[in-house]
């Protein structure tokens, strides 16, 4: 069975993302097209309507929707413009209006609907006087997203103009506003730029979550990335450089003694399904994310494979001597292993995570001790004091200057995991050497990292 690549969804994923900004912007212009041009060609076409102010008012009605749309790329422009719009369209219906109407108003019939007394005039001076006007939707639609995509400015200027505008040119239009026409503008426009704010704050806040979570993201992978490369070279590491130790004895007993280089062959074997089993089960961890019920890869066609191989179990402190004895010839590797033994002859063993990590440890101090050390000796001691888990590792090789210890070509990329593994756990790495002298390492580890090790078999 084949995987489809994941990537053959992203073009339409991406375009559908784009399109919904679109969407959203024609939905806006045509809501505001509906809410402003019933009402404005009703009042333009009421009886004693100026026509230029009818005909102004039905142009803006018009034109700003178009503007709102066609000039999404420029907020702080477009609502700069469609305020300009509105403030004309007031203007010029207040000074048109204000005497066209009142002179239909004062001829007309006395007793009539639409007179300037009784009920029925009263309404119509009032739907469609000077100081009514529609509702400018897209003058507030377009305040709003200035202010959401950082327009700031532009809203508060365009706001501001248009309030001021119609205010001190009124009177020299001959309008005088109401108080209450005044006061309900002012609230308007203010609850307009308060609502484009608040927005403007929950899609900042948006952004903010989501490039944290990016970062997080990314984080985690390079986590990922240096835990998968840890393993790989403390596994590959040991298993490589003890390989090399045996086929260079192998090369050099095969004629003098064939027998032992029998059993350097034999060790190589063993080391490198050793080796294998362990890479397998860093492999597996890596994968397990993706692996569906019962750890298999769901996407992974596994028609006529046997059952795979058993992984390794994860490798802690009781396999310290089992390591040991692996490492054959120089330097001589002493094991003092002082934690308390239980009645059925155990040892005590800390949380599962400080005793992979000191298994981890030991393993690569030791492999540096072999490749670079060229010690006759070496000490590992392992012991409890409190809740820690103390490890140090010794050699009377010949060291290397203090300065050096930091850079990776010195003892290998090994020094480096060891830090990290020690890190991971809030625990505290030291390393001490100096040329002639040896090398000396002390770890400390918390005691209960992780869950303890009550099975022996755990996967990885």
């Amino acid at each position: 069975m084949s995987r489809a690549p994941a990537e053959a969804s992203d073009p339409d994923a991406d375009r559908r993302v784009r399109r919904r900004p679109r969407l959203r912007l024609i939905a806006l212009s045509v809501l505001a097209l509906l809410l402003q041009l019933p009402f404005a060609v009703f009042m333009a076409n009421h009886d004693g309507v100026d026509s230029l102010a009818g005909g102004v008012r039905i142009a803006v009605a018009l034109l700003s929707p178009m503007i709102f749309l066609l000039c999404a790329r420029w907020p702080g422009p477009r609502v700069a413009i469609i305020a300009g719009l509105t403030l004309v369209d007031i203007v010029v219906w207040a000074a048109l209006a204000s005497s066209s109407l009142s002179g239909a108003w004062g001829h007309g019939p006395s007793n009539g609907p639409w007179s300037g007394e009784g009920p029925g005039g009263m309404w119509a001076q009032g739907f469609t006087g000077p100081e009514m006007t529609p509702f400018y939707a897209a003058f507030l639609f377009a305040l709003v997203v200035a202010m959401v995509r950082g327009h700031q400015i532009w809203a508060i200027a365009s706001a501001t103009g248009v309030w001021l505008g119609a205010l001190l040119l009124g009177p020299f239009l001959g309008v005088e506003w109401s108080v209450g026409r005044v006061a309900s503008a002012t609230i308007g426009l203010l609850i307009t730029l308060s609502i484009g704010a608040f927005a403007r704050r929950r899609h900042e806040g948006r952004r903010i979550a989501a490039a944290e979570a990016q970062a997080r993201h990314q984080e985690v992978i390079a986590a990922e990335r240096l835990r998968i490369a840890r393993d790989l070279h403390d596994v590959l590491g040991h298993s490589l450089s003890q390989i090399n130790v045996q086929a260079g004895v192998g090369e050099h007993l095969i004629d003098r003694d064939p027998e032992q280089a029998r059993r350097a062959l034999a060790a190589i074997k063993e080391l490198s399904r050793t080796g294998l089993n362990e890479v397998r089960s860093v492999l597996h961890t890596m994968r397990s994310d993706a692996a569906g019920p019962g750890g298999t890869d769901p996407d992974e066609d596994t028609a006529g494979e046997g059952t795979a191989e058993p992984l390794a179990p994860v490798p802690g402190l009781d396999d310290l001597p089992a390591l040991i004895a692996a490492m054959t010839g120089r330097p001589a590797i002493h094991l003092d292993d002082q934690r308390e033994l239980r009645a059925d002859g155990t040892r005590e063993n800390p949380g599962s995570a400080a005793d992979a990590a000191a298994y981890r440890i030991v393993q690569e101090a030791l492999t540096n001790v072999v490749r670079h050390a060229a010690a006759t000796q070496a000490n590992v001691r392992v012991f409890r004091e409190g809740e820690f888990l103390h490890i140090e590792i010794s050699d009377d090789g010949h060291g290397t200057d203090t300065a050096s210890l930091g850079r990776e070509d010195s003892l290998g990329t090994g020094i480096t995991g060891m830090r990290e593994r020690t890190k991971l756990l809030h625990g505290t790495f030291a390393i001490t050497s100096a040329s002639g002298d040896g090398t000396h390492i002390s770890v400390r580890l918390p005691w209960t990292s992780g869950h303890r090790r009550t099975d022996r078999q755990a996967q990885a």
